[in-house]
């Protein structure tokens, strides 16, 4: 709801916070549901990436009319990284979930977080820049 709010009134410090909502619901789910791991994260992952690059993408204030080939290629590119997400979150379900686990699995889902959030935060940065200017 927060999200549609956000998209509805053009609004992109609320984005985030509905996506934090769908995250915690996500997260809820999760808990709640028997078994341990969600085969689907992956997946799951990937879309929630798009809708949120799709989201913000929507609400950008363009003075501009966008050229096919820049759409076409934005598309592309957006496609390649949920895919690379999917992928990336399917190898690290594989890897932690082997029963011979230990601090070597621990520690590469940890690398891989800290590594998605520094991605993240470096697009934000350089979205931020070129809204900008």
């Amino acid at each position: 709801m927060v999200t549609a709010l956000g998209l509805v009134s053009r609004s992109a410090p609320l984005l985030p916070c509905g996506f934090v909502g769908v995250g915690a619901a996500y997260a809820v789910f999760l808990s709640l549901r028997p078994g341990t791991v969600d085969g689907r994260a992956p997946m799951v992952a990937a879309a929630f990436f798009i809708a949120a690059e799709l989201s913000f993408w929507s609400i950008e204030r363009r003075n501009w009319h966008s050229e096919r080939q820049v759409v076409v290629r934005r598309l592309a590119l957006l496609v390649s990284a949920g895919l690379a997400t999917a992928i990336v979150g399917g190898l690290l379900l594989l890897i932690t979930s082997e029963r011979g686990g230990g601090i070597g699995p621990e520690a590469a889902g940890v690398a891989a977080a800290v590594l998605t959030l520094a991605v993240i935060a470096a697009l934000a940065r350089r979205s931020r820049q070129s809204a900008s200017t």
